[in-house]
């Protein structure tokens, strides 16, 4: 299971490099645009604003199976999950918010016989690793976007206890994009909902499944 950003406020990767990712603070898969990157963060910060972010999380070899087509879909699980991380506010599994613009004879993950005929391969994985609330042992895919901080210096209308008009300055430490912070959030909530679907299925099907290991 692996995460790492791959947007900040207007800035996306060139490239995803996922051996670079763990080497910065900024958890950044494009090595030539850190300087850039930190630049603006460096801005944001001396200005007193913030931004927001998106984070990209992969799981390799889950095991097909898991999951149920209503209730304990394991893409519904894992949307719960990280929706309730700190200022999460949209998730998404696969191509996301784009299927919207897809047709369906792109979006669909059509599949054929292995070269052996023992197993089945996908051409695709537009939904994600996830059919019907169902793993189908492709890569898991999912997307969280994180709000920018609304506790900055930049001065904001609000009011107080009694309804008055006051101005808002947040004063003390500023972080200008707390989606930084939350690759590693989002790989640790990942894992639990993965695990927790593992024990499920070892219960409903009495087989015992590891996570990385053959069917």
């Amino acid at each position: 299971i692996r995460a790492c950003l791959t947007q900040i406020g207007p800035m996306k990767p060139d490239v995803m490099n996922w051996n670079f990712v763990n080497q910065t603070p900024l958890f950044w898969p494009d090595p030539g645009q850190l300087p850039e990157l930190e630049a603006f963060l460096d801005g944001l910060r001396k200005s007193g604003d913030s931004v927001g972010g998106r984070v990209t999380v992969l799981a390799d070899n889950v095991p097909a199976g898991l999951g149920e087509p209503l209730y304990g879909k394991l893409d519904g699980d894992l949307a719960a999950a990280l929706m309730g991380i700190n200022a999460v506010k949209a998730v998404e599994i696969g191509d996301g918010v784009a299927v919207a613009g897809q047709r369906g004879s792109f979006h669909r993950d059509l599949m054929y016989p292995s070269a052996d005929g023992k197993q089945v391969e996908f051409a695709s994985n537009h939904a994600g690793g996830i059919l019907g609330g169902i793993s189908t042992g492709q890569t898991l895919i999912a997307h969280v976007s994180i709000k920018p901080t609304s506790s900055i210096t930049v001065p904001g209308a609000s009011v107080d206890k009694n309804g008055l008009a006051i101005e808002l300055v947040t004063k003390g430490r500023h972080d200008p994009c707390v989606a930084i912070r939350a690759p590693a959030i989002v790989e640790a909530m990942v894992a639990l909902v993965l695990l927790d679907h593992v024990l499920r299925d070892r219960a409903q099907m009495g087989r015992t499944r590891v996570l990385g290991s053959p069917l």
